[in-house]
């Protein structure tokens, strides 16, 4: 090969430049870190916005989310033999209706001596009552005539209910027996009563509420009257 030759495959090539050897070293050495790194950050962004949306979803659901009550069922000795959501019941337990009606009387009617005793029956009758209805007006009406805390500084009065039966699929018959004691403890007088109560259903939506009246059972109107 003559020296012209070799001369010209050296200018095909090009001038041999420092900066242009330098920097495809660079690109060899660091070029793969680089995309590497960037793969990376793209992967971290996405994990971020998964999470994010996640968190969102979370969110919603428990917005969306709604207290459920349940109603539990007890024998005698006080031991659980049945659980079920108020809300999927297709029909109340009459057991458990009478026995919130029977409690229900027995708190309106009652008095006792001990003044903390007597607001805890007062608030559960008032939990059972809804605004705009006949029941808390009679109820209103019959605490603002005999206030059960004026009358307990005399007497006392017991109530043993006798019966609870349902007339209609919303209105059930109570009768009861009254007893009334003096401060000393003897009996000044027995009378008998009846009362036809009108319910409602309206399940509870809070905590508050379920906490009052955990399945949403109201008397909406009721007459009382005594018997002989």
């Amino acid at each position: 090969m003559s020296k012209k030759d070799t001369v010209a495959k050296e200018d095909k090539k090009g001038p041999v430049s420092p900066y242009l050897d330098a920097r495809r070293e660079w690109n060899e050495r660091y070029g793969s870190y680089i995309a590497r790194a960037k793969n990376w950050r793209l992967a971290t962004f996405g994990v971020i916005g998964i999470c994010l949306v996640q968190s969102f979803g979370l969110v919603g659901l428990a917005m969306q989310s709604k207290i459920v009550p349940y109603v539990v069922t007890l024998d005698r000795l006080g031991s659980a033999v049945n659980v079920a959501r108020a809300d999927q019941m297709q029909k109340m337990d009459e057991k458990v209706i009478k026995s919130l009606l029977a409690r229900w009387t027995a708190d309106v009617r009652g008095v006792v001596s001990d003044g903390t005793a007597q607001r805890q029956m007062i608030d559960r009758t008032y939990s059972m009552l809804s605004n705009g209805t006949r029941a808390l007006s009679m109820v209103n009406e019959y605490y603002k005539n005999d206030p059960p805390n004026t009358r307990s500084a005399t007497s006392a009065v017991s109530v043993e209910i006798s019966s609870v039966i349902p007339i209609t699929d919303k209105t059930w018959q109570v009768e009861w027996e009254e007893t009334t004691r003096s401060t000393q403890g003897g009996i000044t007088g027995k009378q008998r009563w009846k009362a036809n109560l009108t319910i409602a259903f309206n399940p509870p939506t809070t905590e508050a509420q379920i906490f009052r009246n955990p399945i949403g059972l109201y008397i909406v109107d009721l007459s009382w009257s005594q018997t002989l």
